[in-house]
């Protein structure tokens, strides 16, 4: 029931492109639907709260990669995620048909590839060349991103 409850959120019926942070699931929220879940009348243990925002994750990745990734063999995953191998086990059980591994199994930590993705988009600007994709971001159109400021 909790993780019903958990997947109401108007993230998920949003079209993309779009984008979350903290500040859409975070503590506050998740200690609100925790207390407002009418069909449960006394509290959730810890671990069946950290099993369901496990299964919660799993299971809104793979649906958003059944959906919009469609045809897909292989899921490289990233992140502090990366690093757990419960949630890759869910991951894997989601997707049946797919491998899932994470960037070190291809020679880039997981924890890097963000860093990794700034330095790309650092590289694209000192290239006058566009950092965006419009098909992803919705802009109108490619852009050359950031700017150049000498000390």
């Amino acid at each position: 029931s909790l993780l019903r409850h958990l997947l109401e959120h108007p993230f998920f019926q949003k079209a993309p492109p779009k984008s979350c942070g903290r500040e859409d699931f975070d503590l506050p929220w998740l200690l609100e639907r925790l207390s407002s879940d009418p069909q449960r009348p006394e509290p959730l243990r810890d671990v069946d709260v950290q099993a369901t925002l496990a299964e919660f994750t799993a299971s809104t990745l793979a649906d958003s990669v059944t959906t919009h990734a469609a045809g897909s063999h292989r899921l490289l995953v990233c992140g502090g995620g990366a690093h757990n191998a419960h949630l890759l086990a869910r991951l894997a059980a989601h997707l049946p048909d797919m491998v899932v591994e994470t960037t070190a199994d291809h020679g880039l930590a997981p924890t890097h590839v963000e860093a990794a993705a700034f330095a790309w988009l650092a590289q694209q600007r000192l290239l006058a060349e566009p950092g965006n994709l419009p098909a992803v971001t919705g802009a109108r159109g490619p852009r050359v991103l950031g700017a150049l400021y000498s000390a």
